[in-house]
């Protein structure tokens, strides 16, 4: 893709470091936790790392440094520089049986998935006491190469639009996947190397299928039956070697052996490691209890499932191209633009190839066939618990059945060779924008409070706060004559409203709530009465702020006193512990145990 002398950079080699610079930064600059599910993953790799291979251990267990390092675990979004502090990064497990107890880990995969990870963990953690988070970098960098593996093979092998296999190989969504701790990205890998070798064979091969293909096509299908559940449905895709001479019906039985043993490993390690999990039992995700629903009425579940898959098709796009974990922060819409650009570019930078018409509508309808599939697999747990479209942002399943899709389309036409070279001089500027954007997004979102909106020229609110559950919460009321004063120190620019969360209010219209904003010494920097009539219970209540000229103090205190309220009438808000955010709450002057459910709002970051 890179013009030097007028010869091209061969897209493999141009995926081998495009690839592992961006895939190495990212697995240093991605907290560790951040990632999907990853706080699950390393609790499986854990125990491997301890040659316990059999996932829902009976006795459900997280060790506490894995807990308390996690980013996903803290209660508001906060820069993640702390992870590189010396005591933070260098941190070792701090007793072998300092454990929570917990929900069971939902990571049942293959442990052929994690081996890599868990070998890591067992030379460092347990042979060399190694501190915790440099060897998380290491397990995440052995996932980030065998992604880079399955990817280079698939482009290596690839008899033609390796342009555009390395161009779905590096978007975004897929190089976050594969620089943190999941299943996604050696599935992904493996995917890629096993789609990428059939089309090889299809095309190279014929007159007659080599003894040394049907080897390697046996073993990737058993490495397929390694991988999630699911990627199993991508074995159909040997039918389009159907008409393709094998050298004797022994390797016929190689091949099919190798699609039997993929299909049982695949299907068999579910069966046995789902046991004791939410999808077993009784539980609204089991297994029994989504077949019966389904079964009791076909049409009632069909019917959400296309609707699920029409409604969310746009945030599935969106998710397959890119997304942080658990959608945290926002990605930078240039990332979406740039990313389509870069896959329009170097599609078109693809020489055309002759290749049979039902071939590439095979490579289409198959790339449908998984997608549907997969979206299907996954649907039914939600359709079960009314979740129809729970799976809106899940873009991240498809990644590994993406390169059919582009397989059925590239090489169908040719633009001018001037225009062709055009076309890779552009897709390298679109990718280089796309990892700009994507990465200036990390940067806002794990290592500022603002985040990439309020960069943007959109307001600053906070606190943001994560693993909060709103009903059933905590609550602190006042009657007449008390006050709630809370203390918390501003992150962002200039203050411009503070809110705090009203639970329930008065019954009768008398009386009124005096919301107030005071500076540390104690004076009323602004201050409004609300009668009752004005406030919604279970909503915010703002107090616009409008700060004195050049006020650089960021301390600042919240004021609720209810007045002239007829007895026993109170005014209520809601509470959360004291490690959401730095502050104190008092009332009447004696100190509370927790916080107030607050929010306050700047004009810039």
């Amino acid at each position: 893709m890179v013009e030097i002398k007028k010869r091209s950079i061969p897209p493999a080699n141009f995926f081998l470091i495009a690839g592992l610079l961006v895939g190495l930064f990212y697995c240093i600059v991605i907290p560790y936790g951040a990632g999907f599910d990853e706080e699950r993953h390393l609790v499986r790799i854990y125990y491997m790392s301890k040659l316990e291979f059999m996932p829902n251990f009976p006795d459900p267990r997280i060790h506490e440094d894995v807990a308390d390092l996690s980013y996903q675990r803290r209660l508001v979004q906060t820069p993640a520089f702390d992870m590189f502090e010396r005591e933070t990064f260098l941190r070792r497990f701090s007793t072998f049986d300092k454990y929570r107890y917990g929900q069971r880990t939902q990571s049942i995969y293959s442990p052929v998935i994690f081996l890599p990870q868990a070998m890591i963990g067992r030379l460092l953690w347990w042979k060399y006491d190694f501190p915790i988070l440099p060897t998380i970098l290491l397990q995440k960098i052995a996932g980030l190469l065998i992604y880079i593996a399955g990817a280079y093979v698939m482009i290596r092998a690839a008899p033609y639009g390796k342009w555009i296999l390395a161009a779905v190989a590096l978007l975004p969504a897929a190089m976050y996947q594969a620089s943190t701790l999941n299943a996604d990205g050696f599935t992904a890998a493996v995917s890629f190397a096993f789609i990428g070798y059939v089309v090889a064979t299809y095309v190279n091969e014929g007159g007659g299928i080599r003894p040394r293909s049907v080897w390697i096509l046996a073993g990737l299908a058993v490495l397929l039956g390694t991988a999630k559940p699911g990627a199993i449905i991508l074995l159909p895709l040997l039918l389009i070697l159907i008409k393709h001479p094998l050298p004797s019906k022994k390797w016929i039985a190689v091949l099919i052996l190798g699609v039997l043993l993929s299909a049982a490993a695949n299907i068999g390690w579910w069966a046995v490691a789902s046991q004791g999990s939410v999808f077993s039992g009784e539980g609204v995700q089991s297994v029994s209890q989504q077949s019966s629903a389904i079964l009791s009425d076909p049409l009632g579940f069909i019917e959400p499932l296309i609707q699920g898959m029409v409604l969310t098709f746009p945030d599935q796009v969106k998710g397959w191209i890119a997304a942080y974990g658990y959608w945290a922060g926002t990605v930078p819409a240039p990332v979406y633009t740039f990313s389509l650009i870069f896959l329009a570019a170097s599609l078109l930078a693809e020489p055309r190839v002759k290749i049979h018409t039902g071939a590439r509508l095979f490579l289409i309808g198959m790339f449908l066939f998984c997608c549907i599939s997969i979206y299907t697999i996954a649907f039914a747990p939600n359709y079960v618990t009314g979740g129809v479209l729970a799976l809106a942002k899940h873009g991240r399943y498809y990644i590994p059945f993406a390169p059919l899709l582009f397989l059925g389309i590239a090489g169908s036409f040719e633009v001018r060779p001037n225009l062709g070279h055009f076309m890779k001089r552009l897709a390298v500027v679109s990718f280089l924008l796309v990892t700009f954007y994507f990465s200036f997004g990390i940067y806002t979102t794990y290592y500022t409070y603002c985040g990439y909106n309020a960069y943007t020229g959109d307001r600053c609110v906070l606190p943001v706060y994560k693993n909060l559950e709103k009903e059933n919460g905590n609550t602190e009321e006042i009657r007449d004559g008390e006050r709630l004063n809370q203390t918390f120190t501003n992150d962002c620019g200039k203050l411009e409203d503070v809110q705090v969360f009203v639970t329930s209010i008065p019954a009768s219209p008398g009386g009124s709530l005096r919301f107030s904003l005071l500076d540390p010494n104690g004076q009323v920097l602004d201050s409004r009465d609300y009668a009752p009539a004005e406030i919604i219970p279970g909503s915010y209540l703002s107090l616009p702020v409008e700060l004195p000229p050049k006020y650089r103090n960021r301390d600042f205190e919240i004021e609720l006193e209810a007045m002239d309220l007829p007895s026993p009438e109170t005014f209520s808000f809601m509470v959360v512990p004291r490690d959401y955010y730095p502050g104190r709450l008092s009332k009447d002057g004696e100190a509370v145990r927790r916080n107030l459910l607050i929010h306050y709002t700047c004009a810039t970051p």
